[in-house]
């Protein structure tokens, strides 16, 4: 199976570990012309990211390497509908690297505004999202 490319919440190994019960290994990549974006819903900001096509783009994340099928399963239930699974090209070790990576959905493309911050989500949310997931599972 192909990797998975994670460019949101998925990046911090605390998440995984509570999601699948393991950080899988994995690689650090580029996925190109598409851009990550905040997801608003009227006042509020979701904690979470969003990707979309923009030529020109550069989304950094990671490839997760060694999912097993239900580990896929898993994660397709915390991604949840609002998003689908889509082949990409992503740009690792100087090489082109199919993966798949979760896409958000067109009908909802105006909730997407400015760009969404891994750096800004770990200092200001992580702790408390990490303590919210492990009560939700």
């Amino acid at each position: 199976m192909a990797p998975l490319f994670v460019y949101g919440t998925l990046l911090f190994p605390e998440i995984l570990e509570v999601v699948l019960g393991r950080v899988p290994d994995f690689k650090d990549g580029i996925l190109s012309d598409y851009h990550r974006f905040n997801i608003h819903d009227g006042i509020n900001t979701r904690l979470y990211p969003a990707i979309s096509n923009q030529p020109g783009g550069l989304v950094e994340g990671r490839l997760l390497l060694d999912l097993s099928y239900d580990e896929r399963q898993v994660l397709d239930a915390y991604e949840g509908r609002e998003y689908f699974k889509k082949t990409v090209q992503v740009q690792c070790e100087g090489q082109l690297v199919e993966a798949e990576v979760y896409i958000w959905h067109t009908a909802g493309k105006d909730l997407l505004k400015g760009s969404w911050s891994p750096s800004n989500f770990k200092i200001h949310h992580l702790d408390q999202y990490v303590r919210d997931l492990k009560g939700y599972t």
